[in-house]
């Protein structure tokens, strides 16, 4: 354990281990307390009394209602009702807590039995002019049809939007890798654009809070993280920070962004039909903290985006079956009037490389091997049979992975 009590001795071989939902901190531009089912305080930030301005600490075990005023923990118990699930999070905007004409904004939300009340300080000009935004940026959205020219706007208004150096749109890969296929950024930075990661980019539980929780800031990577006390209930357990706003930085993720220079980072979760699609990923060089309003537009800008994509996409779909109905029926007339496949493999993969955008194919039919492009070579080819033929009978084998599949193709997997 270091100083602050965040675990150090991780690296890359257990990043996929670590905790990052129970690190039992948070970020100091905020205050945390829970309570559980009777009002009492069960965890505090330790610095709640230092950010409301307490005379004295809000103890463990004390009435919250002695120190929040009658009407904040109203407006409390309002939203509290609308809490029917466990992923869900309630917002308060513009709240005099303390009943002193301070007004704070509150993210709210249950974990196991205790409830979350996570409070920053409010700032009304911001957000009237952020929730403003939002419209003039969907009228426009939504007159796009296509993939890549929506993701190129989305990023374009978040970077005006957040004023973020660089906004990317971050996408998964069937095979868990991203790439970055949008950016909108300052002149002086490098540009992503195009660079790919592998899977362990984003470990595995990193990818499944951001399902669960949208939208994840680092104000200044530079920040002492804030302890949440007591560290583990009077059952031993800690506090389960997975939908929190304020929740600390994991050590690895620290390095990582001291070795890209960056000091504050935003990532906005794109979730198209329950499954994790992309992120919109923000890099800032300098500190950065947005306020709450602000955030809470993105991440609405982030949820309606994922809706228009998914329109999108499913026109990509059709568009697709469209391509494909067009090219059977090529080929089948085709080869309906006697035209030899093998012979023909020119034809044939022009017709194909309408659907199927590719480098070279070949044929093989009845012990005949015939090529066009880069491809493997004949004597590469029949190495591949075996496995080939133990494969289900007919049924189609498609791979981007070739050599991983089949050890013989790790010969020719980089042609």
């Amino acid at each position: 354990m270091s100083e602050t009590g965040l675990l150090t001795n991780v690296d890359l071989t257990t990043c996929d281990r670590e905790p990052i939902h129970q690190l039992g901190y948070i970020q100091p531009f905020g205050a945390l307390v829970a309570v559980n089912g009777d009002g009492m305080v069960s965890r505090r930030s330790a610095n709640l009394q230092e950010f409301l301005g307490l005379e004295a600490p809000l103890e463990t075990g004390s009435k919250l209602r002695e120190v929040f005023s009658p009407e904040g923990i109203e407006m409390i118990r309002s939203v509290v009702e609308d809490l029917r699930h466990e992923d869900e999070v309630e917002r308060l905007f513009g709240i005099d807590l303390l009943g002193d004409e301070r007004l704070f904004d509150c993210a709210i939300h249950r974990s196991g039995q205790d409830l979350v009340i996570e409070i920053e300080r409010h700032d009304g000009l911001l957000h009237a002019d952020s929730i403003a935004s939002i419209r003039p940026m969907m009228r426009r959205l939504n007159t796009i049809t296509e993939v890549g020219p929506m993701c190129e706007y989305a990023a374009e208004q978040l970077h005006a939007l957040l004023g973020f150096d660089r906004v990317m749109v971050y996408r998964f890969h069937p095979d868990g890798s991203g790439e970055v296929i949008a950016e909108a950024r300052e002149r002086e930075i490098d540009g992503f654009l195009g660079l790919r990661y592998p899977r362990t980019d984003i470990p595995a539980q990193a990818r499944e809070l951001y399902v669960r929780n949208r939208f994840r800031i680092i104000a200044d990577i530079a920040d002492k993280p804030v302890p949440i006390e007591p560290e583990l209930s009077i059952n031993g357990k800690p506090l389960d920070l997975s939908l929190s706003t304020l929740r600390a930085v994991s050590p690895i993720h620290i390095e990582y962004l001291k070795n890209m220079g960056v000091r504050a980072s935003l990532s906005i979760s794109i979730i198209v039909r329950g499954k994790l699609w992309g992120l919109f990923a923000c890099h800032h060089y300098a500190p950065k903290n947005l306020v709450f309003s602000q955030r809470t537009t993105a991440e609405l800008f982030s949820q309606l985006f994922s809706l228009v994509l998914d329109r999108a996409l499913n026109q990509e779909r059709s568009d697709r079956r469209d391509v494909g109905r067009k090219l059977h029926d090529r080929l089948m007339t085709r080869l309906a009037g006697g035209a030899s496949l093998i012979d023909n493999l020119s034809n044939v993969a022009n017709i194909i490389g309408d659907a199927i955008p590719h480098d070279g194919a070949s044929v093989f039919v009845d012990e005949r091997y015939v090529s066009r492009g880069k491809t493997p070579t004949e004597a590469e080819f029949r190495k591949l049979l075996p496995a080939l033929n133990s494969g289900e009978t007919g049924a189609i084998f498609a791979t981007d992975q070739m050599g991983d599949r089949i050890e013989a193709a790790r010969a020719f997997e980089q042609r």
